[in-house]
């Protein structure tokens, strides 16, 4: 199989994508060839050649090659040697159309910033619907399924993102006013994982050909991703409970954890805290969020939150929960833990409203 991943800006995100899928097709017993190619001046990353056997490392430069054909010979040795393919592209080759007819998806990496998020979906507004779509705005409302052999839609990847489907959710819902305001329309497709920041060892260890445990699972879950993607890429959407069935497990099973970790939750609390001095959660950050029932607020030398949580991100629905240190509340509807937002149910027993903290 043949899967292309472009950087939308920059190209760290998408090379440790593909360096993490590469890896996990070498963990499944698949020999991989992960051909990364450059714009002209940007320079190679030198990834060392200290790579497990099945892993075949090529870097190149527009100035190495002499025609488009020459990475397209490439794909064809590869392949010829029963290898699978992982393409780590420039932005800029996303309109190359036979290469995208050649893969079973293409991957737009974009990163966590709202700025980066605003410069990809420029950057596939300029690419024009039609292209990143995979068949004309015109089939699209008609509903007539793709002619044999046209391009697969472009499939999104939310990068630098550690909260697993959850972080999916949002980025989709960021992004998809973004790209119709930037004319892309609705034609892209959303990956339903998201891939964490890797730590320094973490991206030592992946370029230097032995990734950690971590980043090993992160590469099969990504990996299991876009290949269910790929089996109908023209599917209207792929959320984490279709995945989850794809994968012959039960759609309420949390597929994809949150992983943050400390500075990442802090992060986050500080954007949340900084919104709520605005006034309450939004109603759409309400709708996603898990809801406690049989809620209580618990006092020791901080306060949480304990009950029975429903539609947690890693916690079974109807578990009791216990939560992180609640930072605020309005002590009736909503409570905002270092963790994440909750919505509040039934109290645990009738006690007066805490008041907003």
């Amino acid at each position: 199989m043949l899967y292309a991943f472009y950087g939308a800006d920059g190209r760290s995100a998408a090379t440790h994508a593909a360096l993490a899928a590469a890896h996990a097709l070498t963990t499944a017993a698949r020999p991989a060839t992960l051909l990364r190619i450059t714009e002209r001046g940007q320079g190679l990353a030198r990834i060392p050649e200290t790579m497990p056997e099945a892993l075949c490392v090529v870097e190149a430069e527009p100035g190495d090659l002499v025609t488009f054909d020459d990475p397209e010979d490439l794909i064809r040795q590869a392949q010829a040697t029963a290898r699978d393919v992982v393409l780590d592209l420039p932005l800029s080759w996303l309109p190359y159309r036979s290469l995208r007819e050649a893969a079973a998806l293409s991957v737009v990496v974009v990163g966590p910033g709202a700025m980066e998020e605003r410069l990809a979906a420029f950057a596939l507004g300029q690419c024009g619907e039609q292209v990143i779509s995979g068949r004309a705005a015109a089939d699209q409302a008609s509903g007539v399924g793709p002619e044999p052999g046209s391009a697969a839609p472009v499939w999104l990847l939310g990068a630098g993102r550690a909260g697993g489907g959850p972080d999916a959710t949002r980025f989709e819902q960021t992004m998809r006013p973004l790209l119709r305001r930037a004319g892309a329309g609705d034609g892209c497709r959303f990956l339903p994982v998201a891939l964490p920041a890797p730590t320094r060892s973490e991206t030592h260890a992946v370029a230097a050909g032995h990734p950690l445990a971590g980043t090993v699972r992160q590469g099969m879950l990504l990996l299991a991703a876009i290949e269910v993607a790929a089996q109908d890429p023209f599917v209207a959407s792929l959320d984490s409970g279709r995945f989850a069935r794809a994968l012959g497990l039960d759609p309420e099973m949390p597929v994809t954890p949150d992983e943050r970790r400390l500075c990442d939750r802090l992060r986050d609390l500080a954007d949340a805290l900084e919104a709520l001095e605005q006034g309450g959660p939004a109603p759409e950050e309400m709708a996603r969020a898990p809801l406690m029932e049989s809620w209580s607020f618990l006092s020791g030398r901080t306060r949480v939150l304990a009950g029975v949580s429903f539609g947690h991100p890693t916690i079974a629905s109807g578990r009791p929960t216990l939560t992180s240190d609640v930072f605020a509340t309005d002590g009736r509807t909503w409570a905002r833990t270092l963790s994440r937002l909750y919505r509040l149910g039934t109290p645990a027993e009738a006690t007066p409203a805490a008041g907003l903290q």
